[in-house]
């Protein structure tokens, strides 16, 4: 008994001292909830659901990739776009799991430039 209580601290020590990372993932299927609120009008949305998932929602004609940098307390998402001959307008949604990153600001550069969020939502 004394054997298996050590063993069940040891293992929630471990899994307290793990930390979740921060990361942005493109969806290939959008839960319902947030496909509900999606704007399909609107550029860029972001849309919460109060824990530490936040759902970006860019639409574009071209081509997207993403990527994360974090400077200080700015959280920068980059998304780069390519031309393509496709003139069909695309939603592109992600998840960004904001983990233990403390951030207070959220920054989009789309090409390097600043772009606003056009709106956002709360979900439970």
């Amino acid at each position: 008994m004394k054997r298996l209580f050590s063993l069940m601290l040891v293992a929630i020590i471990i899994l307290a001292a793990c930390n979740s990372k921060l990361s942005i993932s493109e969806l290939q299927s959008v839960p319902s909830k947030v496909q509900d609120v999606i704007k399909s009008d609107s550029t860029l949305q972001m849309i919460t659901n109060g824990e530490k998932n936040t759902y970006i929602v860019f639409h574009s004609t071209e081509a997207v990739s993403v990527e994360l940098e974090v400077t200080e307390n700015i959280l920068n998402i980059k998304f780069n776009t390519t031309n393509q001959e496709n003139t069909e307008l695309k939603q592109y949604v992600y998840k960004l799991n904001r983990g233990d990153s403390e951030h207070d600001t959220i920054n989009v550069l789309v090409n390097e430039e600043n772009m606003p969020f056009d709106g956002g939502r709360t979900i439970f």
